[in-house]
């Protein structure tokens, strides 16, 4: 007997009418939500509709569950109501997903030992433009989590194995965000919050808002959807640091010279201090003239006001041509020679001390206008999908304050999460300090895509294929960055006692040890600006930090699914054409000539994804494809980013090639109740070339600056497996728990072993939720070994792990006050220059904790 796909879901459907848990338009979720595959069904049957943790949890499975891939979800709660204020705080808490944080957010995401970059997020189906704040920040492809409010997802896929009709550019996996649409609401639906966060070490409180209103005519033909949100953090970071850990030839004062010695370029004690202020709004608007015709347009405009500073109190060997007086040397077994400490004497030429400030004006924007058009016909399916995202952003003022004095001074790094200091004037006198220079920097940049797509599908029966689908798409995309400076100022004459503030009595209060500078003159920030503002300034292109690159990308596929007696999946193949601009100056700093590089390849990747049922609860899934990912693009071009005061910068390498592996997928999934799944999949990837990170010393402005640049490198493989266990043990009450195992195995050039950058050997996620009609809880904890970031800094973050925990109380059946509390138990993030050398600290972060309360309605 010949089962098709149909029948499966009428399944599905009957056995979630049993629970009560999700309506009909839920249990083919999975296909109603992709965006390739029109799904304009309008039948309605009469449910009982479940809401809040365990409802969520029972849509998930059942995304789960009915895919024709390897994919996992994220669901809503209800109507607004995402399970994490932070997205990507959600999706860490899904098997083989680890996120990167910043200033205790969670910004960016990883799968399967991938890094960043190696993943895409697609809003709906399509890119999303996205830039970053931070003048040095190097422009990559993974996306900016901060930049989404998370009040207007409905839902997350997570497709860790690749279908042929999503777009390629992944070798991790792809989320897929959600959006919802205005007729599958009900007309005149208000829902939004009012919500107070406090940041434990800023001790601010800050407002959190958000609004959605939907509306729909009497016929259901035409709808509109609009949210609104406007979120404020204060924030502080507590830190010590240090950089650019290299093997240096040493000379002391007295002429003794110490060959290759592992050493640090400087560091110190750093507190950065934020605000916060990101505004978004969400328009959809759907027009359903027949149920055969769908239209729908989708506009999201995002932006997030960073203004920020950063007080640092410095060491730095070898500023003002200072030398050592002495050093302290170990012999460490993964680097050798390693300096973990040393006295720095008097400079001959001016200050060897220097208190900085960097004082900023930051901003980003990200848009995405999206219009797709569906049809039935009798025969074929079709869709048009065409739109425009752009991200922009950067620093507009980046003000850099240096007040420096000449004094003998020492630092010992030899604890692990501490360095101590000693300088021979009192740090926190501002009279010991005078201005060494004050600069102005700003960056500029812009990320942008322009796509329009085709689909075409109909229904077969043939052989073991029961329909096929084919399209075409088209990406313009681009990616410009440029960087202004001025020339330093050091005539005015300024001294910090004049502009000083005081230091938290709090700061470093858990970091270091009481040898720890925790106690130093800090910049009056409003007074600089003021000052430093109306001087005037001339600003002038810093040509190694500004580059052009284009993408113009070709894209064609065609998938047949297949839906057999007790098998289901798809095959298919994409093929890609990808041509490549990367313009940037190439010459010496002021005299650079722009230069463009092209570069052309063509990549062809099939895919197959395989799903046997072997009982009604039990089902094998096997997937095989070949993947690419486009390098980052600061790795594609010449030019050069770098920091004059760290000595440190990133460089790119146009002639570089794209990721490539094949990959492989073999696993087994039992469903035991509604809300309940055990699962163990293996995966394995088999990575043609990895791209390395080959660090160099380089002359920019006249400065030794060690600058890493990507090279290919050898091969690799990362394999791994995923472990899922979720169950309600008793009515109210239910787990969550997933373990992913990943080795990952690399050679560099000369055969040696090397780290893969993302790659956690262990990753584990608790979790565990109690409701009843009027109550809801869940407390989470997630933790990951460290990882390689692939950056020359921060270097080798350390294992973290964290818990997180929210309450919510249904006042009335439509007002409902919340609790979250996010790092409840204070962890700190600590980073080292390279695997298995601890003492070669980068930084050891203190975020604090954050407690989010206020209320929710629904009307």
């Amino acid at each position: 007997m010949k089962i098709h796909k149909r029948s499966l879901l009428d399944s599905a459907i009957k056995h979630a009418l049993f629970v009560g848990a999700v309506s009909m338009p839920m249990l083919s979720f999975a296909a109603e939500q992709s965006e390739t595959t029109p799904s304009l069904d309008t039948d309605e049957v009469e449910t009982i509709q479940v809401r809040g943790i365990r409802g969520s949890v029972i849509k998930s499975l059942n995304t789960k569950r009915y895919s024709n891939s390897v994919v996992d979800a994220v669901t809503s709660e209800d109507i607004g109501k995402f399970p994490d204020q932070n997205v990507a705080e959600s999706l860490q808490r899904v098997t083989g997903v680890s996120i990167t944080r910043n200033f205790g957010e969670g910004e960016r995401v990883s799968i399967r030992g991938t890094t960043e970059s190696q993943n895409r997020t697609l809003l709906n189906g399509q890119a999303v433009g996205s830039a970053d704040w931070w003048t040095n920040s190097p422009a990559n492809r993974g996306f900016n989590y901060t930049m989404l409010p998370s009040e207007i997802v409905s839902g997350l896929e997570v497709y860790k194995s690749p279908e042929a009709d999503i777009d390629e550019g992944s070798i991790g996996g792809t989320v897929i965000v959600r959006t919802r649409k205005p007729l599958e609401l009900e007309s005149n639906k208000f829902a939004g919050s009012a919500l107070a966060q406090y940041s434990e070490i800023s001790g601010e409180t800050d407002p959190q808002l958000s609004g959605m209103y939907s509306w729909k005519n009497y016929d259901e033909t035409f709808g509109a959807l609009i949210s609104v949100v406007r979120q404020e953090r204060n924030l502080r970071r507590d830190g010590i640091e240090s950089w650019s850990w290299t093997d240096r030839d040493i000379t002391l004062e007295d002429g003794t010279v110490y060959k290759d010695v592992y050493s640090p370029g400087g560091g110190g004690s750093a507190m950065f201090q934020q605000e916060r202020v990101r505004t978004g709004i969400n328009l959809s608007l759907q027009y359903r003239p027949t149920s055969n015709l769908d239209m729908t347009f989708n506009a999201l405009d995002s932006t997030l006001q960073a203004d920020n500073e950063n007080q640092n109190f410095l060491w730095l060997p070898g500023y003002g041509d200072s030398q050592y007086t002495s050093v302290d040397l170990i012999e460490h077994p993964e680097v050798g020679t390693m300096l973990t400490g040393g006295t720095i004497g008097l400079s001959p030429t001016g200050d060897n001390i220097l208190d900085e400030t960097k004082v900023r004006n930051s901003k980003l924007k990200t848009k995405s206008y999206d219009f797709k058009i569906d049809h039935i016909g009798d025969l074929w399916s079709s869709s048009v999908h065409l739109g425009y995202t752009e991200g922009t952003g950067g620093s507009q003022a980046d003000r850099s304050v240096g007040w420096g004095g000449n004094y003998v001074h020492s630092f010992d790094a030899s604890s692990a999460r501490d360095v101590k200091t000693h300088y021979g004037a009192n740090p926190a006198d501002g009279s010991k300090w005078d201005l060494n220079f004050l600069r102005y920097d700003r960056n500029d940049a812009k990320d942008d895509e322009f796509y329009i797509q085709a689909d075409f599908e109909r229904d077969i029966d043939l052989a073991i294929f029961s329909k096929i689908k084919f399209g075409a798409k088209y990406r313009d995309h681009s990616r410009f960055n440029t960087k202004q400076t001025t020339d330093n100022r050091t005539d005015l004459g300024w001294n910090l006692a004049d502009y000083s503030l005081p230091m938290p009595s709090d700061f470093l209060e858990h970091q270091g040890s009481s040898g720890t500078l925790k106690d130093y003159a800090i910049t009056d920030s409003d007074k600089v600006r003021s000052e430093g503002d109306a001087l005037g300034w001339n600003y002038r292109t810093l040509e190694a930090s500004t580059f052009d690159i284009g993408e113009k990308i070709y894209a064609a596929y065609v998938k047949a699914d297949i839906d057999v007696e007790y098998l289901r999946g798809n095959i298919g193949v994409r093929i890609v054409q990808t041509n490549q601009s990367s313009s940037a100056f190439v010459g010496e700093e002021g005299q650079g000539v722009w230069t463009t590089t092209d570069k052309d390849y063509l990549e062809i990747l099939p895919s197959l994804n395989l799903a046997v049922d072997l009982d009604d609860d039990v089902i094998l899934r096997m997937s095989a494809s070949r993947v690419m990912s486009r390098p980052n693009y600061v790795d594609m071009t010449s030019s050069t980013s770098y920091n004059l005061e760290t000595q440190t910068g990133t460089g790119g390498n146009p002639d570089i090639d794209p990721y490539l592996a094949t990959q492989f997928d073999l696993g087994v999934e039992w469903y035991f109740n509604e809300a309940g799944i055990f699962s163990a999949m293996l995966f394995h990837k088999d990575i043609q070339s990895f791209i390395e990170q080959k660090g160099n010393l380089e002359i920019h402005e006249n400065t030794e600056i060690l600058v890493n640049r990507p090279i290919n490198g050898n091969g690799g493989t990362i394999m791994g497996l995923e472990l899922g266990y979720q169950q309600e043990l008793f009515e109210n009450f239910g787990i969550s728990a997933n373990y992913t195992f990943v080795d990952g195995e690399a050679k560099d050039g000369e055969g040696n072993d090397v780290t893969i950058p993302g790659n956690s050997e262990h990753t584990v996620n608790l979790s565990s939720y109690y409701e009843n009609e009027d109550f809801s809880g869940r407390i989470s904890y997630n933790y990951r070994t460290g990882y390689d970031t692939g950056l020359g800094w921060p270097g080798y973050i350390d294992d973290y792990g964290q818990l997180d925990a929210n309450i919510s109380y249904q006042v009335t059946d439509n007002i409902t006050i919340v609790l979250e509390a996010i790092n409840l138990t204070d962890e700190q993030t600590f980073s080292y220059q390279q695997e298995g050398v601890d003492q070669a600290l980068t930084g050891l972060y203190a975020d604090g904790r954050r407690f989010v309360t206020g209320v929710r309605f629904n009307f």
